[in-house]
């Protein structure tokens, strides 16, 4: 490779935002028949009215996501064709939102040309890869794509997170931290009611994290009990339910991972203790309301000894999560 294109190459991948989620599979031990959980007797949380907030300030994220669908309903709804890759291949499509492994994140003004500029100029150094590369729009800017992929756990996109890791010019890598994320379109803010979750992140639009507390979840889990149509009308339902009760209950459908779910409150910074994992007094009060996490109306339980189900177990407390972005 002449030096000029080599340099060329290295100089527009040098400042790369790289991103970076995962995921930890959960599977629930229970599944309920009713589409709904028993309405709680007292709310006393609710009388909370939204102080004014410092939410200036992040912490960790903490946010522990429940399991995902899978990979083998997915893959037979996702597109493919071959990739010209070093060494192998890899399924890609036109889809919109999905899983995609990122090479750049722009943020800065006018990042939809930044991104669209590097993305032709990637592929014109490495033609292998110029027919898996895309453009994306994220809610803080523009990504440059590379494939589409069922999700966390396909295979082959582990595998070209290897390739790309291991592709070097001049034995450097170009690619040294390529990850697989979740890739989502930006909703348009007035399609969005007040009680989906997502709505938090018009409130405060200039706030990087938020924190609310996941009570209940629904998810098919290969069941055949809970399709998207039933899980969705659940949780909407559920929050709808809290809601009549002065809770500040929201919903939220995570459609990648085949779940819905409904959370309670908004908190700051202070809802936690990074070093010590206490829990602030504000988020204590709507653990006391809601002691249990539910699993399509059951409670989730930690099993004492997993392979030994008879010693029995407790059930899961409900976890502070991160706000999904719009």
């Amino acid at each position: 490779m002449p030096r000029q294109f080599t340099s060329m190459l290295l100089l527009i991948t040098a400042s790369l935002s790289m991103g970076c989620q995962s995921n930890e599979p959960v599977r629930p031990v229970a599944h309920s028949r009713f589409d709904t959980p028993a309405q709680p007797e007292r709310m006393h949380p609710s009388k909370e009215k939204n102080p004014e907030r410092d939410l200036g300030h992040d912490w960790d994220s903490i946010e522990d996501r429940l399991g995902v669908a899978s990979a083998s309903q997915r893959k037979q709804r996702a597109s493919s064709s071959p990739v010209d890759l070093p060494e192998g291949g890899s399924n890609t499509g036109n889809l919109s939102s999905g899983f995609g492994i990122v090479l750049a994140t722009f943020t800065s003004t006018g990042h939809v040309d930044q991104a669209v500029e590097y993305r032709r100029r990637l592929g014109t150094l490495l033609p292998s890869l110029d027919s898996s590369l895309r453009t994306h729009p994220d809610a803080r800017g523009s990504l440059v794509v590379f494939g589409s992929y069922v999700d966390w756990t396909d295979p082959e996109a582990r595998a070209d997170v290897q390739r790309l890791r291991n592709l070097t010019v001049n034995n450097r890598q170009i690619f040294p931290q390529a990850m697989i994320a979740e890739l989502k379109v930006p909703r348009d803010p007035s399609t969005v009611p007040d009680n989906e979750l997502v709505s938090l992140r018009i409130k405060y639009p200039d706030v990087r994290t938020l924190y609310t507390l996941e009570i209940a979840v629904w998810g098919d889990f290969e069941s055949g009990e809970y399709p998207p149509s039933r899980r969705r009308s659940a949780a909407e339902g559920y929050a709808r339910a809290l809601r009549q009760q002065g809770m500040p209950a929201f919903f939220h459908h995570d459609d990648a991972r085949q779940m819905s779910m409904v959370t309670v409150g908004v908190f700051d910074h202070r809802a936690m203790d990074a070093s010590t994992g206490i829990k602030s007094p504000e988020v204590e009060r709507f653990v006391m309301q809601f002691p249990q996490r539910l699993v399509n109306g059951e409670p989730l339980i930690d099993l004492y000894d997993p392979q030994d189900p008879s010693k029995g177990g407790r059930p899961q407390s409900p976890r502070l999560v991160e706000v999904p972005l719009l």
